[in-house]
């Protein structure tokens, strides 16, 4: 005689696929312990007829689970939960922001086997020249105008990435009378490298699409006083980490404050493609005083560490100086690579799949997070959980201890202020570790609110 199971069958709040819901239902009271190690689970017709489901659906669902490792079959006897401790046991990573892996290992091959043909020794052997072979900015421009129409390549740099990017415009314009002003929430790899070279960062203050700005000309009109030079650094779209995008007219105010104030703006424009809105861009505004970079590694893979920095005409030098100066040319191998995805059809391919992935996991976090009406779902790879200092350093560190990995509490740059937050990135794990995970951080989320007396964070 079979034992009854002990679990009272429901599925978990959402809108993903039932068997998804079902699945993630059993994990979240195993591991609140309403189903003990080793419990019998339902038999697949009596849960299909219970939950009014196909019997298909709940072999799918068993089937997740198992894959999970939380539950195992037992040939004529039935699935069962599994013995072992239920917490997650395989660190899941939120903490890194990567698009997922699309590129096939048979993709991969195919493209290094085509360059044993497409390079010869003299060429691989040479020093690339500082701004990059030209006829691959030149076909890299007519991919990116996609996104931005103003890209062009007698003014494009390729860099080792978009970080490079931002340290040689960095370096370039470094003075001592020099000042940042950007998000009070700021982008971590920028202040990185204004840590290095000893630059002020200025917070302004934003809302639901980032810089405010009356907030921003008045800090424009101080510096100016104060007889400072300025420069605006901004990520329009899907900001890091809060996750917001400046509208067209947004856009268009903060561009004519910058001609106003004679300001100069470093645009990070790496998630461009993620773009909900018509494609905009400030250098499209004010390409006079745009340093605009855009990378590959969001769009297409991380291990293409391909970056691209356009600057005004007349401040081509400076930036070729640093790059001489650093010895920091772009790889001839990743050039050739990104020239031929380009050409062949390759990287628009790519493109397509993961902003088609960017949506599906943006819908689940939305799904998941939908009862926090805080929660700030972005279009790229990222959300926001905005929260003061003390909640968001307590819920980095609740997650830690069940296997959950999340960046460091954002740190405004206002003194006054204790905004900060927690980004959870939605690239890096597979799309069902995904769901675990930002199911136990809303739960870890919704229990620290509770704690704290029920108010919103901010």
């Amino acid at each position: 005689m079979q034992l009854k199971s002990p679990w009272e069958p429901r599925l978990a709040v959402g809108s993903e696929p039932i068997y998804q819901r079902l699945a993630a239902a059993i994990a979240e009271d195993l591991s609140s312990g309403k189903i003990p190690p080793g419990a019998r689970l339902p038999a697949h017709r009596d849960l299909s007829y219970q939950l009014g489901v196909g019997l298909g659906t709940v072999t799918k669902a068993y089937g997740l689970l198992e894959r999970q490792g939380l539950a195992s079959s037992v040939h004529g006897r039935g699935m069962f939960a599994t013995k072992k401790n239920l917490t997650i046991t395989k660190a899941i990573d939120l903490s890194v922001n990567v698009p997922p892996n699309i590129m096939s290992d048979r993709l991969l091959s195919g493209t290094l086997a085509s360059l044993a043909s497409a390079i010869d020794a003299k060429t691989f052997g040479a020093y690339t020249p500082p701004q990059g072979i030209f006829q691959h900015r030149l076909a890299l421009a007519g991919w990116l105008q996609r996104y931005c129409a103003s890209v062009d390549a007698e003014r494009m740099i390729l860099c080792n990435g978009g970080q490079q990017a931002l340290s040689i415009v960095l370096a370039a314009l470094l003075a001592p009378d020099l000042c940042i002003a950007t998000d009070d929430l700021p982008f971590p790899g920028l202040q990185m490298i204004a840590g290095l070279l000893s630059l002020q960062l200025f917070g302004i203050k934003t809302d639901f699409e980032g810089i405010l700005p009356s907030a921003f000309d008045k800090i424009a009109h101080e510096i100016a006083a104060k007889g400072k030079r300025l420069i605006l650094f901004t990520n329009p779209t899907a900001q890091n980490p809060t996750g917001k995008t400046m509208s067209r007219s947004r856009l268009k105010d903060i561009a004519e404050i910058c001609r106003h104030r004679d300001v100069l703006i470093i645009e990070d424009d790496v998630y461009s493609a993620f773009s909900a809105r018509e494609h905009l861009c400030f250098l499209d505004l004010v390409p006079e005083r745009t340093y605009y970079i855009n990378s590959l590694a969001k769009i297409l893979t991380p291990g293409m560490r391909l970056g691209i920095l356009i600057a005004p005409s007349d401040q081509l030098g400076n930036l070729l100086r640093v790059i001489h100066a650093q010895g920091s040319t772009v790889s001839p191998i990743a050039s050739l690579v990104m020239y031929r995805w380009v050409v062949d059809g390759v990287a628009s391919h790519i493109a397509t799949m993961t902003q088609s992935e960017a949506v599906a996991r943006n819908k689940l976090a939305a799904s998941v997070f939908s009862s926090i009406t805080d929660a700030w779902i972005g279009s790229g790879f990222h959300m926001f959980l905005p929260t003061r200092r003390a909640a968001a350093i307590a819920l980095a560190s609740a997650a830690r201890e069940i296997g959950i990995l999340v960046t460091e509490p954002a740190l405004s740059l206002s003194e006054e202020s204790d905004e900060s937050g927690i980004r959870l990135c939605l690239g890096g794990p597979t799309y069902d570790e995904l769901s675990i995970a930002l199911r136990k951080v809303a739960a870890l989320h919704v229990q620290g609110s509770a704690l704290a007396g029920g108010e919103k964070p901010l």
